[in-house]
């Protein structure tokens, strides 16, 4: 990634070059590639920039729409995120964000819903392609709703437990450190202090929750059921 006077410009190797004008509020996406990559790639970095000079708040994160609201499911990679969002999808919960969650904490915490797409191991998902790959999956329109803002009613860390699942509030200092390890920033002292500020309003105002849960395929309905379970019955 390269700074101009105007924007960026993102090199991926498997897409091109994203040419991103933050002042225009354009990104001009490669040619001649394959178009899922291509949105792929669009979807991450090029996407992020955009979401910061707007003033929003880029987040490492899945999300899923619970009651009138959304919860983030917010862990590092390797920690089950995408097959969790795959696993709502498949019982009928409305799938906000499954890598990259775009928050907007101000005047009211509310998240940004998209893309509606699915990146999942083959591993966790039947007849996919050969190992060392991995699938795309499109919501169709009736499952993927508008990209209107959801108020986010909490956020949830994803813990590893050997066989126990439960739930434990979170003490505000550590998911205030956690967040910061999670979120997209730029080095500068600016960009550091901005995120710092957002991530502080938002811990303040929403619960946050560690969920400890077995990383199986197996414990995957007892998941969706637990957090179904908390959210659908307690509105913090």
């Amino acid at each position: 990634m390269y700074q101009g006077d105007r924007g960026f410009e993102f090199w991926a190797s498997d897409a091109g070059v994203y040419h991103i004008d933050l002042e225009r509020g354009r990104i001009e996406i490669p040619d001649g590639v394959e178009e899922i990559v291509r949105e792929q790639r669009l979807w991450g970095i090029p996407a992020t920039l955009c979401f910061m000079h707007r003033g929003d708040l880029p987040l490492h994160a899945a999300a899923v729409e619970l009651g009138a609201g959304a919860v983030v499911l917010a862990a590092p990679r390797q920690y089950g995120k995408t097959t969790l969002a795959l696993a709502f999808h498949q019982r009928g919960y409305r799938i906000l964000s499954e890598d990259l969650a775009c928050c907007r904490v101000s005047p009211m915490p509310e998240l940004l819903p998209g893309p509606a797409l699915l990146r999942i191991r083959p591993d966790v998902y039947g007849g996919g392609p050969c190992l060392g790959t991995h699938l795309v999956l499109a919501l169709d329109d009736d499952r993927k709703g508008s990209s209107a803002p959801v108020p986010i009613r909490a956020i949830v860390f994803l813990r590893e437990s050997t066989d126990e699942l439960r739930f434990e509030r979170a003490d505000t200092s550590v998911a205030l450190a956690d967040l910061w390890s999670l979120s997209f920033r730029l080095r500068t002292d600016e960009a550091r202090a901005r995120s710092f500020r957002q991530l502080t309003r938002l811990v303040g105002a929403l619960p946050t929750w560690n969920l400890y849960r077995p990383l199986r395929l197996t414990s995957l309905d007892a998941t969706v059921e637990r957090i179904a379970e908390q959210f659908n019955r307690d509105p913090g």
